[in-house]
């Protein structure tokens, strides 16, 4: 799991959207960085496009958009709220991938349920349920998992492990269908059984 680099606090909203995946960030990131380019562009580019206090107005602006991010981002570390969101949701992440390891599906589905309560948009968490129901042959549900984990931004850096997730979960329900049609197949001894009973001869033995 990741947590929370100091360095993506400087640019307000993409510790929400880079770590978190969450579309608030998305919003701040974006509101702030057009602010910033019409306050470049009005200052470097056209400055004919306003006065001296529109353009000295814009960087205020600037400024305060940026400090209000900064004192909230530092009052939630300074406070240790944001530590502890990330700290109980990698305790919870590595709690479940140690049931996993151990082969207790349930138990691990039901520590990334509680997980996911808690940030919806977790990509590996995510990922690893999708595993567990594949496991559990939870075929549905398990492409449901990918499909929320494909809409999300941050699925992007896992790619290939659900593409990889993909074929496993395919190859799994083929493999489930033959079984069962193979089950379903009367046995030679069945038939043989049926037939002593109808007083039908057997299938000839080969020699």
């Amino acid at each position: 799991m990741l947590s929370t680099p100091w360095i993506t606090c400087l640019w307000p909203g993409l510790s929400e959207l880079w770590v978190r995946g969450r579309w608030t960030g998305l919003v701040w990131a974006l509101g702030f960085t057009l602010l910033l380019n019409v306050a470049l562009v009005s200052k470097g580019v056209w400055p004919e496009l306003g006065n001296v206090w529109v353009r000295s107005g814009l960087w205020y602006f600037v400024l305060g958009f940026w400090l209000m991010n900064a004192g909230w981002m530092g009052f939630r570390i300074a406070s240790g709220s944001w530590d502890a969101i990330d700290a109980t949701i990698d305790q919870l992440y590595q709690s479940a991938q140690t049931a996993y390891l151990k082969g207790q599906w349930y138990q691990a589905e039901a520590v990334l349920l509680r997980l996911l309560r808690r940030e919806p948009d977790d990509a590996e968490a995510l990922l690893l349920l999708a595993t567990l129901k594949r496991h559990t042959k939870q075929f549905d549900e398990a492409h449901q998992t990918l499909e929320k984990l494909e809409r999300l931004d941050a699925s992007r850096r896992w790619w290939f492990e659900i593409h990889r997730e993909k074929q496993l979960l395919a190859d799994r329900e083929e493999g489930e269908s033959e079984a069962r049609v193979e089950a379903s197949k009367p046995s030679t001894d069945d038939l043989g059984e049926q037939n002593a009973e109808s007083g039908e001869p057997s299938l000839p033995e080969a020699a």
